[in-house]
């Protein structure tokens, strides 16, 4: 999406085979199969490389990793980068936000300009041009509007908040409910049970988040109800289609 707006993108990637399904065939085969990637993407093993002169860095990487990924990263950050996260999850070990994590390994100069970038956003969809609206939250509204006017074109469309806390904390605990709702579906229960589900699963979340800061509002929009019924309902719908085809 970084390059359908225009922007020159370097992605790098500790799997060799990733690095060349990009840059051979504009393709990546390991995790959004079907999807060309635009010519201008370049991918690299080399994290120096692709950090060099980056104005906007993304971090994509699954939460457990986050850390050892920052680690690698430290000493190739350009000053006055943008710290962007499309990471949704908690430390395991610490319990810490992947802000949190980025004010310890990065400093807190880093952490004031890190951006969370969460919401309702199947990775799929949003490349099959799929109307999508997402959050951009920071505690420096000057990052979390240059993240917006950078990367929203087309069909995604990015918010802005102040909200770090909610927004983080509704792409993590979401899942949870998530993980419910398959188990709801296993057991042969319907629709009546998983809106049950999200609506009582909805004040948990909430509750948490409030207790650790957060912003009711924050909850009720994108970055929580959002994606919680996205990820609640989205298998669900997907595998129902599949039923109603075979039948």
């Amino acid at each position: 999406m970084a390059a359908r707006a225009g922007h020159e993108v370097s992605v790098w990637s500790r799997n060799t085979a990733v690095v060349a399904s990009i840059n051979d065939t504009h393709t990546n085969s390991a995790y959004l199969t079907g999807a060309a990637i635009p010519d201008s993407v370049r991918a690299t093993g080399n994290i120096g490389e692709a950090l060099q002169r980056a104005e906007l860095i993304i971090l994509a990487a699954p939460s457990h990793a986050t850390r050892e990924v920052l680690e690698g990263m430290r000493a190739w950050v350009p000053a006055g980068s943008i710290i962007v996260s499309a990471t949704k999850g908690i430390e395991i070990e610490t319990g810490k936000r992947i802000s949190q994590v980025v004010a310890d390994v990065m400093g807190e100069a880093a952490a004031q300009r890190f951006v969370c970038l969460s919401g309702p956003s199947f990775a799929s969809e949003v490349v099959e041009h799929h109307p999508t609206a997402i959050v951009a939250a920071s505690k420096d509204p000057a990052a979390a509007r240059v993240v917006q006017s950078e990367l929203s074109f087309e069909n995604l469309r990015i918010y802005t908040n102040d909200d770090l806390v909610g927004t983080e904390l509704g792409g993590s605990v979401k899942n949870v409910m998530a993980i419910a709702a398959g188990m709801v579906a296993g057991l042969g229960f319907g629709a009546n049970s998983v809106a049950a589900l999200i609506t009582r699963g909805l004040a948990e979340m909430t509750r948490l988040a409030l207790h650790e800061g957060a912003k009711l509002e924050t909850m009720m929009g994108l970055a929580g109800l959002g994606d919680l019924v996205l990820t609640c309902t989205g298998g669900l719908l997907w595998a129902r289609s599949w039923e109603k085809a075979a039948v």
